[in-house]
């Protein structure tokens, strides 16, 4: 039910899409955004409402109006969990607790060891009792959510790294080195 109201939402406001990024999101977001279009249309039914404020072009700017409120909302508060990250990151990066600045790249050997160590085990497992390989893969197989978790983290630390070695852009290096671009002119003249 949510995936309709999502996609009958959509028609009415193409970017309610980018909301709902997974199951829970996709709840939330319809109730949402379902109750303004609810309480705009006067109706219980948020089909119903969809289909009166798609009827009524009044009704649809006064859809639209409210949400893009709602959505303000929502980038206001993912710039918010954006600038905890941030501040996050800095802090680890000034720490003098020498762990504290290691500990993307110990998350990384920790990630490579730990799956050394398991695949060596099941490679063992396999060769030396080969009767228990169907039971082994598929004790391997319920350990994929825990992997794709910490491959996801481990993820987000090598592009968040690779990030912070790139030269700062035209945009990073402030004003005074603007100034003095424009000042000496473009290069090679």
């Amino acid at each position: 039910m949510i995936p309709a109201i999502i996609g009958a939402l959509a028609a009415i406001a193409p970017s309610v899409i980018k909301w709902a990024t997974d199951d829970d999101d996709a709840v939330k977001v319809a109730e949402q955004v379902g109750g303004i279009a609810r309480r705009l249309a006067g109706s219980d039914d948020t089909e119903a409402a969809i289909k009166a404020i798609e009827a009524d072009p009044r009704l649809h700017l006064d859809f639209q109006r409210a949400y893009l409120d709602w959505e303000f909302g929502m980038y206001r508060a993912e710039t918010e969990r954006l600038q905890i990250i941030n501040r996050t990151v800095r802090a680890e990066v000034a720490s003098q607790d020498a762990y504290v600045r290691r500990m993307r790249p110990t998350f990384g050997y920790i990630m490579a060891a730990s799956w050394a160590v398991q695949m060596g085990a099941l490679g063992y497992t396999i060769v030396t009792a080969p009767e228990l390989a169907g039971e082994v893969i598929t004790a391997m197989a319920s350990l994929s959510t825990i992997w794709s978790v910490g491959l996801a983290v481990l993820g987000v630390y090598v592009y968040k790294r690779s990030a912070e070695k790139q030269p700062p852009s035209a945009e990073q290096l402030g004003i005074l080195s603007a100034l003095a671009r424009r000042v000496a002119g473009p290069a090679g003249t």
